[in-house]
């Protein structure tokens, strides 16, 4: 990408920011699904653990 004024820092920090920004919430809803995702699959496991007794 290029600017009409390759000296203006201010508009490239304010990509930087939101990019790192959007990477740092994608990561947390990434953690958040995979912790759910976890905790169902060991409420199955205790479930069919009672099952089988």
């Amino acid at each position: 990408m290029s600017n009409s004024n390759p000296n203006d820092t201010k508009l490239e920090q304010q990509r930087s920011d939101a990019a790192t920004a959007a990477l740092k919430d994608q990561t947390e809803n990434n953690h958040s699904a995979d912790t759910e995702a976890a905790a169902d699959l060991i409420a199955d496991n205790v479930e069919s653990t009672k099952e089988d007794k």
